[in-house]
């Protein structure tokens, strides 16, 4: 004689209803261990340039610019005097 495994329709109506719940709460935790070390992807502040001689990136703030016939080209306060003393 072999038991068979039976569900009873309350049984089986709470998996039914649990089961979406318990996906979505699976897929926000994977989504969630996922992206917690990635940082912040709010954009800096002010604008970034890149220093014309040396390359090293700065906020607008912290860089000198010295006009060359009509454009603009921004130094680092290390490269600032190397710029000025070449074009005259």
């Amino acid at each position: 004689m072999t038991i068979a495994a039976t569900l009873s329709g309350a049984q089986l109506g709470l998996f039914m209803a649990s089961a979406p719940l318990t996906l979505g709460l699976i897929i926000y935790l994977v989504a969630y261990m996922a992206k917690r070390g990635e940082g912040s992807i709010v954009p800096p502040l002010g604008q970034s340039f890149a220093c014309a001689k040396c390359g090293k990136r700065n906020v607008r703030e912290h860089m000198v610019p010295e006009k060359f016939d009509g454009a603009v080209a921004w130094y680092c306060d290390r490269c600032v005097g190397e710029a000025t003393s070449r074009a005259s």
